[in-house]
């Protein structure tokens, strides 16, 4: 570390950060600070990289203090993407439990160890409530696959097929999409069945539990909470107005290569992004609001909305159920915010460009955030009272060996399960 890199990291780990106009204030005087302190003058060539090196030190240094929101945002508008110091390749996962990676070549298992395997030619794929199988979809295709590779069974539809979940904690159940055809086949392959139609292209979600529980989103906007093995409705919310409809009837099954980038921007235009049980309720993931349900008739018990000119990209809950992982873009600024079961929100980590969904560690204990536009992943404590931040550089190449020129960055699907 030179000279000039110790003196803006001592200096910007005495900030105390306020309120954002008094932030912006110091982290600018800290700069200049470091100048006047005797550190040479980069010339006009560099100039712009060592200003570069200083704002990215600060972001770190704040990447998880609640005062430290307001300078985050400041600082992630004015430099490029990306962790410093990140390791160029993922040697090790920073908790217990294996990572389900959908890329170009196919989905991926991540083991603990860092080690990778290819589950084979598919387009997306989805873990069991143990972890010892995973489902996967390509085509008409639906199958479900052992970590190492070896397929257990198969289903052929004459639809395009995905979206698999796999229910729990049985793991009797797996509910899909075909077109816009909601089916449940069980756990061992058999009994494929259809149980709903005009369904939007938003991943089903299981309430953990014996019932066998299921929500999902129709192509009006409903959320529809009902017995997959009655067919009895639970609960239904009122549709959309006609004029903040979906209006995506029919759409076709994407290819290997583009599922999940088709299948996101798909459900960008829907009303409603996720649905996922946590703490008894149903959290409902829209762009513009997270909206918890609760009860036989679906009544919201909370509702978040962004802060004016935001939207919401993603949304996760933590094993333990009690806090939300919210991902929210304003601008060219994403942040993590972390909601607690306080209703307060923290911002976890900010920068320029755009995130994907977080993911949990099984133990709850760790987060990861995808990186998009930095092509890094990022693991972080969120309960940590330090800024303790591992980041894993070229995560595209990485998964996509042989062939960097057709490197595109993966979808991490899932992080199970302690054992």
């Amino acid at each position: 570390m030179s000279d000039r890199e110790r003196l803006l990291r001592e200096s910007l780990d005495r900030v105390r950060v306020g309120d954002e106009a008094a932030a912006e204030e110091r982290a600018w005087r800290i700069v200049a600070a470091a100048g006047a302190a005797g550190v040479a003058r980069p010339r006009r060539r560099g100039r712009r990289r060592a200003v570069q090196l200083a704002l990215a030190l600060g972001l770190i240094a704040l990447v998880v203090s609640p005062a430290g929101a307001s300078v985050r945002g400041w600082v992630a508008d004015r430099i490029e993407p990306g962790a410093p110091h990140a390791r160029p390749f993922l040697a090790s996962l920073p908790g217990d439990g294996s990572l389900l990676v959908d890329s170009v070549q196919g989905p991926w298992v991540v083991h603990p160890d860092g080690s990778k395997r290819l589950l084979g030619d598919y387009a997306e794929s989805s873990w069991s409530p143990h972890g010892l199988y995973a489902v996967v979809s390509s085509g008409h295709e639906l199958a479900a696959v052992e970590p190492g590779g070896k397929v257990r069974w198969t289903v052929t539809r004459p639809g395009q097929v995905g979206l698999a979940r796999w229910n729990g904690p049985d793991g009797f159940r797996i509910a899909y999409l075909e077109g816009d055809d909601l089916r449940v086949v069980a756990g061992d392959g058999s009994g494929d069945r259809r149980i709903a139609a005009g369904v939007a292209r938003v991943a089903p979600a299981w309430r953990a539990g014996p019932d066998h529980e299921l929500a999902y989103v129709t192509e009006g906007g409903a959320v529809v909470a009902m017995d997959a093995d009655t067919g009895r409705k639970v609960f239904a919310t009122p549709a959309m107005p006609s004029g903040a409809r979906p209006g995506h009837r029919s759409v076709p099954g994407p290819s290997r290569a583009v599922a999940a980038d088709h299948l996101s921007a798909t459900a960008r235009r829907s009303v409603v992004l996720s649905l996922q049980w946590m703490g008894g309720g149903l959290l409902v993931t829209g762009p513009d609001r997270l909206q918890m349900l609760l009860g036989a008739k679906g009544r919201p018990l909370w509702t978040w909305t962004p802060p004016p000119g935001s939207r919401i990209v993603a949304a996760s809950a933590a094993p333990d159920g009690g806090r939300v992982a919210v991902v929210v873009r304003a601008g060219r600024t994403s942040r993590v915010l972390l909601r607690s079961p306080a209703g307060a929100n923290r911002v976890l980590f900010a920068g320029p460009g755009s995130f994907a969904a977080p993911r949990w560690s099984p133990d709850g204990r760790w987060l990861l955030i995808p990186w998009r536009s930095a092509d890094q992943w990022l693991f972080l404590q969120p309960g940590s009272g330090t800024a303790k931040l591992h980041a894993v550089a070229r995560v595209a190449q990485q998964f996509s060996p042989g062939d960097p020129s057709a490197a595109r960055f993966p979808s991490v699907t899932g992080w199970c399960c302690t054992r």
